[in-house]
Parts: structure tokens; sequence; C-alpha cells
């Protein structure tokens, strides 16, 4: 094989993949990448086993074949290449790396592996795929990912739940102490065939592809337990956790005794001032409510107590709740109103969240014990 190739267009298409490759291993195919000559480009393709994703880029091919190399290495190599234009040329199991155009005189030796050694296989077939915008399907990622649970033994908090039901997409993140909520109506909707759940590292990797994309597509292949995406010179397949999700619905409050409304960004920087001075591990701050105001505490003994105190429409009886900071935070942070409004009951019943421009979004959080 041998191709002509633009270095920032081989460097975009291998910052690509660079997500899903292993740092441990180095055997093949786990951290290595594909790299397949066409009419008119070359394919990468790498894989975790796990997740799979090929990207295609623009090229000169003076002569077709593939060859399997070390991902990470070819990355770097490149990355340091002093010239404009790179010529690859692969013999057997090694290839020759040097300037296409002849201005330098660097010339680059890396040894690969045989093609045949991957062996994942991307039949998209017999798939229905079915497009969403990319910026709704990015904004429902924000709105709950950072609820998720990362190495968790519930292994079905691992990943954000996605369903159809009744016309709507919904999207859920939980890690069992906070749950996050979003529901968008995109026209066509893809079956989920009960719902899915996608591994948290996918969602990540799936929402930088989003990023640089103006097309999405996606198709469910529960046979395989796999979700397929398309995106901008990009295909992703996913391996799904195969658990139950809870009944999330359950976890949603119905209805609140106090819907408060807070200016978002004062209340924002309250819990980021108190946040400096929340005791470790468990973060805890106190949010006590009377005529007016709620007042936002947090101490940590023998180092020091911080108070700060928010305007806002409560007019019930004194109330105190305990919150970790963090989770307010995050919550706080994916908010886009001016105001936010929280949905409380009592000290021990859990607090909800709500975007006053977007109904659809829920947060839910539980208390701390005081």
């Amino acid at each position: 094989m041998k191709f002509i190739v633009n270095k920032q267009n081989f460097l975009k298409a291998l910052s690509s993949i660079e997500g899903i490759i292993s740092s441990r291993e180095i055997r093949s195919p786990i951290g290595n990448v594909l790299i397949e000559s066409k009419k008119d480009g070359i394919d990468l393709t790498s894989t975790d086993l796990e997740m799979t994703l090929k990207t295609s880029t623009d090229a000169n091919v003076l002569e077709p074949g593939k060859i399997l190399l070390p991902a990470r290495k070819l990355s770097q190599t490149i990355r340091e290449f002093r010239y404009e234009n790179i010529e690859f040329h692969v013999e057997d199991v090694k290839v020759r790396i040097h300037d296409a155009d002849s201005k330098g005189k660097t010339e680059i030796e890396i040894m690969g592996s045989p093609a045949d050694e991957f062996q994942v296989k991307l039949n998209q077939d017999n798939l229905k795929f079915v497009s969403l915008p990319p910026t709704l399907v990015a904004e429902m990622i924000d709105r709950t990912s950072y609820a998720v649970a990362e190495e968790d033994s519930r292994f079905a908090f691992n990943g954000l739940y996605i369903e159809d039901r009744d016309g709507s997409l919904n999207a859920v993140g939980t890690d069992g102490r906070r749950l996050s909520f979003a529901t968008r109506k995109p026209g066509e909707i893809i079956s989920t065939e009960g719902g899915i759940i996608v591994p948290v590292k996918a969602v990540r990797e799936l929402r930088k592809l989003l990023s640089a994309s103006d097309v999405f597509a996606m198709a469910v292949e529960k046979s395989e337990n796999t979700v397929h995406f398309r995106l901008k010179d990009v295909i992703f397949i996913t391996r799904l956790i195969d658990s139950n999700y809870p009944d999330y619905t359950q976890v949603i409050p119905k209805k609140a005794e106090y819907a408060i409304l807070l200016n978002r960004e004062d209340f924002r920087l309250a819990i980021k001032q108190a946040s400096v001075l929340a005791a470790e591990p468990s973060r805890q701050i106190q949010l006590s409510f009377i005529k007016g105001e709620v007042r936002v505490i947090a101490s940590t003994p023998d180092v020091g107590r911080v108070e700060d105190t928010v305007p806002c429409n409560y007019e019930g009886e004194p109330l105190t709740i305990a919150f970790n900071s963090n989770f307010l935070s995050d919550v706080l942070g994916v908010i886009k109103s001016e105001q936010v409004e929280m949905h409380l009951s009592s000290s021990s019943a859990p607090a909800v969240m709500m975007d006053m421009e977007d109904r659809d979004f829920k947060a839910v959080i539980m208390p701390m014990r005081l």
C-alpha cells in the first residue's frame, strides 16, 4: 500500500479513535489502528472490543492495501512530523513514512501487524437507522450524563438509559443518589425495544464526535446487544450494558409542598463559595429556607465555616435540608435559564430542580442526613 495524506487531515482522523484505544494493551487488535485504502482516501478503524470506531479521510492512494499499526505510536509520530504532506509506503508489515514533497530528509519506519489480525466486522446492512438532529442528541447527553455512575456494582447505573416512550425519546442518568431526566420529541423515533443502556465511556466519546458532526443517525441491534451511530465521516459502535434499568418514574416526585424560585447564577455562586469549606468526604452543605431567602451553610471542624444568603420566594415554615455540594453544582451547570425552580417537601424527601426554559428536564437529588 502506498498513499499521500495531509498531516492535519490525518491527525484529525487519528484523534477520533484515540478515545477508545487501550493505554495498556498493545497486542492486536486492541491498541492498534487498521488502515485500509479506498478509491479516494483511507479508512482508519480501531476497537477496544467494547467500542469500535471507523473514520475516513481524503488521501491520494497510489497503491491499494491495508495494515495494522500501533495507534498511539503512530499518532505521536505524525504529531511531531515537521512536514505538511506525508507519504506512507507499506512493505509487508512495515510502513515507511517520509515527506511527500521531498523538502526534508526525515525517514521513519514503524513495525505493524498483518491486517487480517483485526477480526472485528462492521456489518450494518440490515439495520434501520433513524436520523436525529445532532444538537438534540448532544443536549440530551449534556443534560443527563453527569449523573451517571462509574464502576458501580449496580451495572445498570454505569450507563445512560435511552428509551422511546409515547412518541418521545427519553434519556436518564443516575448513580442511585441523584437522577437526571430529559425528554424530547424529535419527530422520527428510534425503536429501543424496551430501552437500552449505553456505557458512560461510550456516551462521552459520542459527545465528542457530535461536536464535529452535522449529521447523526442511530440504530439498535438487540440481537448483538449493540448500538450503531453514524456521524460525519464516522461509524461508531458500542456494546450495551446487559442489565435491567430501574423504574426511574418511581423516583421522580409527582408533587411537592414548595416550588421555590432562585436566581440561578446567585445560587450557583453561593454553592461554589460554600463548597470550599464543605467537609470531606461528604461535601455536605445545608440549605436553610426562611421567608424570602435561603441560607447556604457549610463548615469543617477546625477549618472554618461559611454562610451565604440568596433571595427566593419561599413562604413556608423554616426548612433545612442538606445536599452534596457537588450534586447541586452539577445540576446548576446544565440549567440555562436565569431562574431555577426547586421543588421541596421536607428535609428527608428528594428535591427536584428544573430549568424554567425547559420543562422537559428534571434533576432529582436525594438529601443527606442532617
